[in-house]
């Protein structure tokens, strides 16, 4: 490519991948690393339109077609989002600032209710360029920006799940609830 990245470029190249290789999302993820490169190293600040994001307060929608979204999400210094899933496959890549952030996988069968053991996968500061992908069966993440100027652009392979799971892996256990209707400290 070319010249300035546009935004239909990302999203053709994830549409792209996405029927090449299903919901294999390291798959899609390892196609999709230097258009995303590229599309980071754009000025993305005044693009997309407001949207309500989960756990955080702004948030917008550069690309949504009713299945697949990329939006760009201003994440709070010092806010700590709690381990949840989402139904879906999740890549977040780090426009600017600094991102803690963790991966988990499940270990039990689910089949207890309020019960859960998390793993850790993958846990490290994530900056600018970084791309993290959370996708079954490590679909568990929490995350907490270290800097005031933290963003990130990031892409979901279909909607999210309205009701969710949020862990508490040092107790083992979980609940489910509406990210919209709960409070996160």
């Amino acid at each position: 490519m070319t010249g300035r990245l546009k935004i239909r470029d990302l999203a053709n190249a994830v549409q792209s991948e996405m029927k090449i290789h299903g919901s294999r999302a390291e798959n899609i993820l390892e196609g999709l690393r230097e258009i995303i490169s590229k599309f980071l190293m754009s000025d993305l600040s005044g693009l997309g339109v407001k949207r309500e994001g989960n756990h955080i307060d702004e948030s917008r929608y550069l690309y949504y077609d009713g299945e697949m979204s990329i939006t760009l999400d201003h994440l709070p210094q010092g806010k700590k989002i709690p381990p949840h899933d989402h139904g879906t496959w999740e890549a977040l890549a780090i426009y600017s600032g600094s991102l803690h952030h963790t991966v988990y996988e499940r270990k039990d069968d689910g089949r207890v209710g309020g019960y859960a053991e998390l793993e850790v996968v993958d846990e490290r500061v994530l900056k600018p360029g970084d791309i993290s992908m959370v996708a079954p069966p490590a679909e568990i993440h929490s995350f907490c920006a270290e800097t005031t100027d933290t963003w990130s652009v990031t892409i979901v392979g279909s909607p999210y799940k309205l009701e969710r799971n949020y862990y508490e892996p040092d107790n083992n256990s979980c609940r489910v609830a509406n990210p919209k209707k709960q409070t996160v400290t």
